[in-house]
């Protein structure tokens, strides 16, 4: 977002093209209790062969979110382990309630934005590449294959990094709608273009190489690189700031759309959606906000273009 259209060029010619992304700056389950009648003074009760506890626990986690895309799901088990009776853990509480609420904390950590100086600048400008790969998704035309890469000692797992772009490019409003083109990420191997989370000082490095300036705050797409700002990544813009998943679609589809040739395009209307290829952290002008290159029934979401 925020660079200069550029010709649009076939992936082959991917080290001719560049483009940049937009400038921003912004940055229950208790335990069970039991309540024993008093009992009288002096009295003992004694009941032969123990009492039997049973708890009951409701499964831990909750299901995707799915107006975004989440990194994870997390389930509370079988039928048949939530009717065994939990065992007691060393600090009180039942093991499965333990784990519920450990799954929680999890999850409370995983919607929280980081303090905005604690996102590390620079990084050594080498990456890890997520193993693995994915099937094949998209239309009957040209596969386009692509690697996920974390820069190193970010302290995010690269594969966590491809499952979030594999659902975006998988996305039935994603690019793969025209019916045409189709990804498919790879681990290895000769690649179309890869998709690099990295430190605001490493993407100012590559992009600047070929003359852009992403200013330690935006992202870019130069040659075959989709450079993913980390600050972006995990604080989004002032207009997504409540929904970081989404701005991370909006992400992935703007660059990689750059990718495919498509250059900016303005507010359409007002009160309709924004286009994805709008650079919409300069304002929204009128527009709502979206992320997606097509609506639900597969019509384009386009605006006029700009030079």
């Amino acid at each position: 977002m925020n660079e200069r259209r550029r010709p649009n060029l076939p992936p082959s010619s991917a080290p001719g093209r560049r483009r940049r992304g937009g400038r921003a700056r912004r940055r229950p389950g208790g335990r069970s209790r039991l309540l024993w009648p008093g009992l009288a003074a002096g009295a003992v009760l004694v009941l032969a062969g123990g009492l039997a506890l049973k708890g009951v626990t409701e499964p831990a986690g909750r299901p995707a979110d799915a107006a975004g895309a989440p990194s994870a799901t997390e389930t509370g088990g079988t039928e048949e382990a939530r009717k065994d009776a939990p065992e007691k853990a060393e600090d009180g509480k039942r093991g499965p309630e333990k784990k519920k609420e450990k799954g929680k904390d999890k999850e409370a950590r995983a919607g929280e934005k980081p303090d905005p100086d604690s996102i590390p600048s620079s990084g050594p400008g080498t990456f890890a590449t997520a193993d693995g790969g994915g099937d094949r998704v998209g239309g009957s035309g040209r596969t386009l294959t692509y690697v996920v890469q974390v820069e190193d000692g970010l302290g995010i797992p690269a594969r966590e990094v491809a499952t979030e772009v594999e659902r975006v490019l998988a996305d039935e409003r994603g690019w793969t709608a025209d019916g045409k083109v189709g990804f498919r990420r790879v681990s290895g191997g000769a690649s179309d273009f890869r998709v690099r989370l990295a430190t605001a000082g490493t993407v100012d490095d590559i992009c600047g190489q070929y003359g852009l300036d992403t200013g330690g705050e935006v992202n870019c797409n130069v040659g075959q690189d989709v450079m993913v700002n980390l600050k972006r990544w995990l604080l989004a813009t002032q207009y997504y700031a409540d929904d970081v998943t989404s701005y991370r679609a909006l992400i992935i589809n703007h660059e990689v759309g750059h990718f495919l040739g498509h250059g900016h395009e303005g507010c359409p209307g007002a009160g309709r959606p924004a286009p994805v290829m709008m650079q919409q952290i300069k304002g929204l002008h009128g527009c709502r906000t979206n992320v997606w290159p097509y609506d639900a029934d597969g019509r384009p979401i386009t605006g006029p273009a700009v030079g």
